[in-house]
């Protein structure tokens, strides 16, 4: 029984991500070109970007966060201390195909797989965990 509730549970889940992907879809079509303007100007992206970060997978809110804390970085910190940098992190995250597989090596703690293999975010971690930016 444990195991349906646990499929249970994983697509209750994935319906809430992509419902909330829609919501923001249609928050985002409901302003005015001028609107969106003004917001993608004041955030510093394209509206191709703008549009990305609605993304309807876990990517940018839960498995670049959580990379980033098994690497010995705080998210909380980076977000305040690069804000553009941990932007452009999500942006990137967002368009990215090998989720599942990240979400599945972050799951069993086989973090360096993919900063090895298949995170495009790989070259700006490593710079941050240069530059130290691990306060916990």
């Amino acid at each position: 029984m444990g195991r349906v509730s646990e499929v249970v549970a994983k697509l209750r889940e994935d319906w809430r991500r992509k419902m909330g992907a829609r919501r923001a879809t249609a928050e985002l079509a409901a302003y005015s070109p001028q609107d969106l303007h003004g917001i993608e100007a004041d955030l510093g992206l394209s509206s191709t970007d703008l549009e990305l970060l609605t993304c309807n997978h876990p990517g940018p809110s839960e498995l670049m966060p959580q990379r980033l804390q098994q690497l010995g970085l705080d998210p909380n910190f980076v977000r305040r201390a690069k804000p553009e940098t941990y932007l452009d992190l999500a942006r990137i995250c967002a368009t990215c195909t090998a989720w599942r597989r990240c979400k599945h090596d972050l799951a069993h703690g086989d973090v360096q797989v993919g900063m090895d293999g298949y995170c495009r975010n790989s070259a700006t971690i490593d710079e941050l965990i240069v530059e130290g930016h691990t306060r916990q």
